[in-house]
């Protein structure tokens, strides 16, 4: 499906084309960036990288990106219009790329991708990044299709109805919150359009 959605994935986002859950799109990539903080130098790793749009900000501000994608053809799009980019093709669930990567990042992102995990499974990726992969003092941005609490996922899914991805694992902060509190992890979230948000996410204190 990745694959399919590659050569017009661009297009469709300038033309409004994209689904529902993209609105405010341009928007929710820039509060990723501002939360970011990043200074050039700094090495950023994009889950899901797909074909490289908020990957390019963050090459713009002097970083060394790296990315993961499932999809060869998003990941063959996001190279060719980022030359400098660093990828690596693996499905975020397996085990095997987070030994070919063999470093840590000063930031850690991604943006419209997790929703395709389970809350246990978004807990159990990001809570082995923290462990392995974040640089100290290094935090996590996730842009996604997210709603301040159950009750506000609950109402969109009634108003979107048959629009409402199948399948999907759209956030709800209050849960999200709760579950990172649980394994070690600062949660904190801010709303960016009716249906996208920003989570940053850090290792909590001894």
């Amino acid at each position: 499906m990745f694959d399919a959605w590659a050569a017009t994935y661009d297009r469709r986002i300038e033309a409004g084309t994209a689904p529902v859950s993209f609105e405010g799109y341009e928007q929710v990539l820039a509060e990723v960036v501002a939360r970011a903080q990043v200074t050039a130098g700094m090495r950023v790793l994009d889950l899901g990288i797909g074909t490289g749009n908020m990957a390019a900000l963050f090459l713009d501000g002097g970083c060394v990106v790296w990315g993961v994608d499932i999809s060869a053809q998003m990941l063959a799009r996001a190279q060719e219009k980022l030359p400098r980019l660093h990828v690596v093709q693996a499905d975020l669930l397996a085990d095997d790329w987070f030994g070919v990567l063999n470093q840590r990042f000063d930031r850690i992102v991604s943006s419209y991708v997790l929703h395709d995990l389970d809350l246990s499974q978004k807990m159990r990726l990001l809570a082995r990044l923290a462990e392995g992969h974040l640089a100290t003092n290094g935090w996590m941005v996730i842009a996604d299709v997210a709603y301040p609490d159950r009750a506000a996922r609950a109402r969109a899914q009634g108003h979107w109805g048959r629009l409402w991805g199948e399948g999907e694992h759209y956030w709800a902060a209050d849960e999200t919150i709760a579950a990172c509190q649980a394994i070690a992890l600062h949660c904190t979230y801010r709303q960016v359009s009716t249906c996208a948000g920003v989570f940053v996410i850090r290792a909590s204190g001894p």
